[in-house]
């Protein structure tokens, strides 16, 4: 073991981490809460607490711990009315005890009971730390600690239930929505002791205000009178979406929450019978209210349900959007980048944060000892975060053509003067310009000029382009028929072709059918480049374009050097990696899964295959035939079976490792024997090692001294942490392996569930996760996780150019939008599901 450590350098490092110095000293019981089904989580925070303090206030206290679901957590037994349960009456409009009666508006019955399981101990929580065993006991214990130290903040502020979010500091960005600032707390269970993780954070929330307002803003608009629209506009269908369960208080109803279920237009004019006569909303409110409506012919809102006998239409100058409602759908794209620059924070200004907070924001470590639930409990924690000790691996060698070495340097090296290992030639290559009315042609000939160029120095043979023609948005096809058609009648075979297609910036609908017509139906290698991004391009930019380029064709355009890659090319090996994609919040469409194998000995080269399966389901359930069929054509390619398997595998949360780990590595353990059986094999089969690659994790390192720091203030890439923060029972670390352009770079978190090649050897494993970050093929930087987990995820990503554009299955997040799991036909997705055309079978199509 010690060669593989011999160049790798200790450090030390401060965590954004903080211990607790002592556990809970009470026993907690748990209860579950039985009550009407209340979907808004405010309203459910708001029952209980009034429950608790209005209500029944002595047989809650001191006041139990919520989880905001349906489990109440209480350090003594509570002497409910009925022994192991009670019911109380909570009405929120009522401003005594006594007036709340069941049927009074706004009541809700809640009923209490104490749940079978085992009470919660210190010595389940000090079981677990100290590596004996996890268990539902521990799992349990560990949960209780994370609403511990989360419920008080989460009483006061806005919060999705792992942070909260406050308005200090906070940034309109149109589209009726702003930018808030808050903290995410979570407790890390690590060897010998438990762990506060606190970061910042940052949410996108609803604007607050009157919504007509909130509308001219989300609009883009000034004149109230734009919201004068029938419910076929654009603009009304896009509204009603984004305001699609807001809570709002209405100037008729007082204090009373209540939830936007949909939009009416022109809601003055709606009719309806009242008393028996039909009437209009807007007679209504000068009958009932004595309310003359400014508006009436702009949109209103309803608060029934769209079946409801009675529909209830309020105007939309008579409603006030609350403040506080976080924005839990996919953020429009041209907001991404504001998001991003309202997030990022330079590293010694994150930790500053996290340890004191700001004016006006503080941070959650220093208002723990006020806590009552942790003075309750008797938890301590340590208001200072903790120190580590990790190591910088040693950088791989990078080789370039004609045996040229490159040494990266802070996760990146330089292009320039390089010929790539193995470059192949663009021999047929033509050009689409989708954006004639901002780009001439003569421009257009130009900059591929320029690319070309940088494709020649890169030592690729490229000849002039066999056309280069105007394309239009509505006849994206007949563009590409052309061109293809072009190639073949000077005797081009259409796997020699490359389509590049220059498209506008916001084109996603020409980009799907290019992808489409060239991944599906043709079999033809296309590239996409933005407009933008061609004005601007440089020797750098354009020096990239051809990495992507000779990838596609099948070459290679670098090596890695790595020791444990060349103790693994000593047998036939693969490494692969795998990834569900999963639909946006409230979108009913199917996940993605992908499987990417490598078919080389440099572990470069991957071929992938990828289907859908039922939205959010974790586990693959089509693995045993995607690995079969990985083994099938890399025994084909190598005329051998692999004789070791690394799997990395993304996106699992840590509740999902047992399972996953069953029901995955025992489907590859079964194509195994399929491929065996069915090929009449008489060799060993393949042993694996299981890597999780998680990415959504909050633990941050901050470097101590200028030997660990790069120039933006971060850990260097190759720095590792496998010890201080390490789980108590899984095998795992934390590799950075990439450098920030700007703000707090983020490690990614490695937990090894399996291992039959490496006998948890963690440095090996290290140092080949740190190689296989090197090996991205459109980059010069080393990347944040290993390439082929980024190819999986690419795979995922590109859903949408399987399904026909012209049919009715729309795959992308902004037109399929039913939440209605009882209605959704997985047979119609997977029919419509069109696989990669068969000449793309062992090509990197994705990149």
């Amino acid at each position: 073991m010690s060669r593989y450590q011999v160049h790798d350098r200790a450090v030390k490092v401060t965590t954004n981490s903080f211990e607790i110095t002592k556990l809970p000293v009470k026993e907690y019981t748990q209860y579950d809460i039985i009550t009407p089904e209340v979907k808004i989580p405010r309203k459910r925070q708001e029952i209980i607490h009034k429950l608790q303090t209005v209500i029944a206030p002595n047989i809650f206290s001191p006041r139990a711990v919520y989880d905001g679901k349906a489990i109440m957590y209480a350090s003594k037994p509570l002497q409910l009315p009925g022994g192991g349960a009670g019911s109380f009456t909570v009405c929120l409009t009522a401003t005594l005890p006594t007036s709340a009666t069941p049927q009074a508006r706004g009541s809700f019955e809640v009923k209490i009971t104490n749940t079978i399981g085992e009470v919660i101990k210190t010595s389940d929580m000090n079981r677990l730390i100290k590596g004996r065993q996890a268990d539902n006991q521990t799992t349990v214990a560990t949960n209780l600690l994370q609403l511990l130290i989360r419920q008080d903040s989460n009483q006061k502020y806005a919060n999705n239930g792992r942070a909260y979010f406050t308005p200090h500091g906070s940034r309109a960005i149109g589209s009726g929505l702003e930018l808030w600032r808050g903290f995410f707390q979570s407790v890390r269970p690590t060897i010998g002791r438990m762990l506060v993780n606190i970061d910042t954070s940052v949410s996108a929330v609803y604007a607050a205000g009157e919504l007509v307002n909130v509308c001219l803003d989300f609009l883009g608009r000034k004149d109230v009178r734009d919201l004068s629209m029938d419910g076929k506009h654009p603009s009304f269908r896009a509204l009603e979406k984004h305001l699609e369960n807001v809570l709002i208080n209405t100037r008729t109803t007082g204090k009373r929450t209540k939830s936007i279920k949909g939009l009416v237009p022109y809601a003055g004019r709606f009719e309806f019978s009242r008393d028996e006569k039909d009437t209009t909303v807007q007679e209504y409110y000068k009958d009932a209210y004595n309310m003359t409506l400014k508006f009436p012919n702009i949109i209103g809102v309803r608060l029934s349900g769209k079946k409801a006998t009675f529909p209830v239409v309020v105007p939309a100058e008579l409603c006030t959007i609350l403040p506080g409602q976080l924005y839990t759908k996919r953020l429009p794209d041209h907001l991404t980048k504001v998001m991003v620059d309202f997030a990022t924070i330079k590293p010694n200004d994150r930790l500053r944060q996290i340890e004191s907070g700001e004016t006006g924001l503080e941070s959650p470590v220093n208002g723990y000892a006020k806590s009552e639930f942790l003075v309750e409990a008797g938890m301590v924690i340590e208001t200072r975060p903790i120190t580590i000790k990790g190591k910088l691996l040693d950088t791989p060698n990078l080789w370039y053509g004609e045996k040229r070495q490159v040494k990266p340097r802070d996760g990146a090296w330089n292009l320039k003067g390089q010929k790539l290992q193995n470059p192949r030639p663009m021999s047929c290559w033509a050009v689409i310009n989708f954006c004639p009315a901002t780009l001439r042609i003569n421009q257009c000939e130009n900059y591929m000029k320029s690319l070309a160029e940088s494709c020649r120095i890169l030592g690729m043979n490229t000849g002039r382009p066999i056309a280069i023609i105007s394309g239009i948005g509505n006849a994206v096809e007949k563009a590409l028929n052309e061109v293809l058609q072009k190639a073949l009648q000077e005797n081009f075979k259409r796997e020699e072709l490359m389509v590049i297609a220059v498209l506008p910036a916001k084109a996603p609908a020409i980009r799907v059918r290019i992808k489409h017509w060239g991944d599906i139906t043709q079999g033809v290698l296309t590239q996409c480049l933005c407009e933008d991004k061609v004005k601007r391009a440089n020797e750098q930019y354009w020096g990239n374009v051809g990495l992507k380029l000779n990838a596609r064709f099948g070459g290679y355009n670098s090596l890695t050097q790595s020791k444990v890659l060349d103790e693994l090319r000593k047998e036939p090996f693969m490494i692969m990696g795998a990834d569900v994609g999963h639909p946006g919040p409230g979108i009913m469409k199917p996940s993605v899964t992908s499987l990417v194998w490598s078919y080389d000995e440099y572990a470069t080269r991957y071929a992938t295959c990828t289907g859908v399966q039922y939205p959010r389901v974790e586990v693959i359930d089509k693995l045993q035939d995607m690995v079969k069929r990985a083994i099938i054509a890399f025994g084909m390619r190598n005329r051998a079976s692999p004789r070791r398997i690394v799997f990395y595998r993304d996106g699992v949360s840590e509740g999902e490792f047992d399972n996953t780990l069953k029901m995955e590595l025992g489907a590859m353990k079964a194509a195994f024997d399929d491929v065996w059986r069915e090929k009449n094999l008489t060799g060993p089969k393949p042993t694996v090692t299981f890597i999780v690659v998680g990415k959504r994790h909050h633990v941050i390192f901050f470097p101590q001294d200028d030997s660990t720091r790069d120039r933006t203030g971060n850990c260097r890439a190759g720095f590792v942490a496998d010890e201080g923060v390490s789980h108590p029972v899984t095998l795992d670390f934390y590799l950075q392996s990439h450098a920030a352009v700007k703000g707090t770079s983020r490690s990614s978190h490695y937990s090894v569930l399996a291992d039959e090649n490496f006998q948890n050897n963690v440095v090996k494993l290290q140092e080949l996760s740190f190689a296989l970050c090197h090996v991205y093929a459109k980059a010069t930087r080393s990347v944040s996780i290993p390439a082929p987990i980024y190819y999986a995820d690419l795979v995922c990503s590109r859903g949408d150019i399987h399904f026909d554009p012209d049919s009715n299955l729309r795959f992308a997040d902004d037109v399929t939008t039913s939440s209605d799991s009882s209605t959704f036909n997985m047979a119609r997705w997977e029919k419509g599901f069109l696989p990669i055309n068969e000449k793309f079978d062992k090509t990197m199509y994705f990149l």
